[in-house]
């Protein structure tokens, strides 16, 4: 089984959504220090899942880490990405303020709700 990266945080996302390689790539440009390990679940062979993963699991919900720390998940996963961008480390806490963070979870899930609807579509398509 593959080891997590030795980068501060890792972050799996689905590699077959368009809207997630665009978010990626903005991070990416952003994080000019590489604080932030990108892996494409899509990508990786089952052997190289985080141990307690399933493939599943990692496309159900945004998944972030810090070596050997917790997960951060969902809602929690982006406040855990903009942690580590300067640009955006101000308003991390906006994702953990009570009220904010709730409305972001509902947009969150609004949005997992099209993206397994597309990835569905996607699948018969091919």
């Amino acid at each position: 089984m593959t080891s997590q990266p030795t980068t501060q945080l890792c972050v799996w996302y689905d590699g077959d959504c368009p809207v997630c390689r665009q978010e990626v790539a903005l991070y990416s440009r952003i994080d000019r220090k590489q604080r932030i390990a990108w892996i494409d679940i899509v990508a990786l062979a089952d052997d190289e899942l985080p141990a307690g993963k399933s493939r599943t699991e990692l496309l159900g919900r945004f998944h972030a880490r810090k070596r050997n720390g917790p997960w951060q998940i969902g809602v929690d996963a982006f406040a855990a990405i903009w942690d580590q961008l300067p640009v955006l480390r101000r308003l991390a806490f906006l994702f953990r303020t009570p009220g904010i963070r709730q409305l972001a979870e509902l947009g969150y899930r609004g949005f997992l709700e099209w993206q397994r609807r597309h990835r569905a579509q996607r699948e018969t398509a091919a």
